[in-house]
């Protein structure tokens, strides 16, 4: 066989582009199939539309590349990152537009501090009013439950105005620790809230915290320190088991009240008096309870300078971690109640209290 020469060669090339050619002329399209078959075409069937292909002008190179049709999970994906991109342009927007409204409204870190703290002491002052109510509550009911047991050891009954105006006091206490536990958490959400922008604040301003304002910051008392949530009935019924069996070693005054609801020992008399309740209290639309324990001392100079030693603080400090101890809970109560003796009480057969 006689070897092909260069011109004859090029003549077969052109002689075999030329149908190619008359493609080109309008639109042509080059695809691979599922199998590797590369296919030339000027309409792509429906059935391989899905196919990436490439469209070629009339030289036959390539003028536009037209990608594969994306899958329902691409699609998702490319969604869900567009929905991100923007989330993330709308945070970086929200914080830009905090960031002013923050460097307009403080000069310093002391302002920022002043502010929080004219919030805080707003809040103690209401609880303070709450708390001299709580204690004329509790002088009024100790009052009227040594009126009622007179009677009852007179031979006399005790009267229905009577009974209601206990009941009503009871209720006036537990709806008191109510409001004092809602104007701490405020409190801790005014603390948190003001944390948060103290931080950016010294962030903006490049600034350096000085050390003896962040040990006065550490060195403040956590809020809600006397709060522990119970997560359901069972739970909640153990913890107020042990919340009994802590009253009753750490008070000092006889007790007043001990219901499913809450347990309270008498008003301090003496200086260094320790008066305790803790109430059970349930919000419908949150499962289980909070149980609060409040800590009172005699209403005196002493007793003010007592209710901040190092011995009342321990007693705040150690409620949480007795109510939340590890050990079988039936068992810590048996102990401890065996060893601790019970504080003097009064029980009245008015109204009925759970003993």
């Amino acid at each position: 066989m006689q070897p092909i020469d260069r011109y004859t060669a090029a003549l077969m090339l052109v002689m075999l582009l030329v149908p190619l050619h008359d493609a080109i002329a309008g639109k042509l399209y080059r695809w691979v199939d599922e199998n590797g078959n590369v296919h030339y075409s000027d309409k792509v069937p429906a059935d391989q539309a899905q196919h990436a292909r490439s469209q070629l002008d009339k030289r036959g190179l390539q003028i536009r590349q037209i990608n594969a049709a994306k899958t329902p999970e691409e699609l998702a994906k490319e969604a869900e990152l567009k929905r991100l991109q923007a989330e993330k342009k709308r945070l970086i927007a929200e914080q830009r537009a905090r960031d002013n409204v923050l460097l307009r409204t403080f000069r310093s870190d002391d302002d920022i501090l002043m502010t929080r703290d004219g919030k805080l002491s707003s809040l103690d002052n209401s609880i303070q009013i709450i708390r001299t109510n709580i204690r004329r509550l509790k002088l009024r009911l100790a009052d009227m439950q040594k009126r009622a047991a007179n009677r009852e050891r007179g031979g006399k009954s005790v009267s229905k105005d009577m009974l209601r105006d206990i009941e009503s006091t009871r209720k006036q206490l537990k709806d008191a620790y109510t409001r004092v536990i809602r104007r701490e958490q405020d409190k801790q959400v005014i603390t948190e809230q003001y944390a948060a922008d103290l931080a950016r604040f010294r962030a903006l301003r490049n600034l350096q915290v000085s050390p003896v304002l962040d040990e006065k910051e550490k060195a403040r008392s956590l809020l809600l320190e006397t709060v522990v949530p119970c997560s359901d009935k069972n739970s909640c019924n153990e913890a107020w088991k042990l919340a009994e069996a802590y009253t009753r070693k750490h008070a000092t005054t006889r007790l007043q009240m001990l219901a499913d609801s809450i347990i309270m020992t008498a008003a301090p008399i003496k200086d260094k008096d320790i008066s305790i309740t803790v109430s059970r209290i349930r919000e419908p639309e949150v499962p289980g309870a909070r149980l609060f324990m409040d800590l009172q001392c005699k209403n005196s100079p002493r007793g003010k300078e007592f209710c901040e030693s190092g011995e009342v603080n321990g007693i705040r400090a150690g409620f949480r971690p007795y109510l939340g101890a590890k050990e079988p809970l039936p068992e810590r109560i048996n102990q401890e109640t065996a060893s601790v003796p019970a504080a003097p009480s009064v029980t009245p057969t008015y109204p009925t209290a759970k003993p």
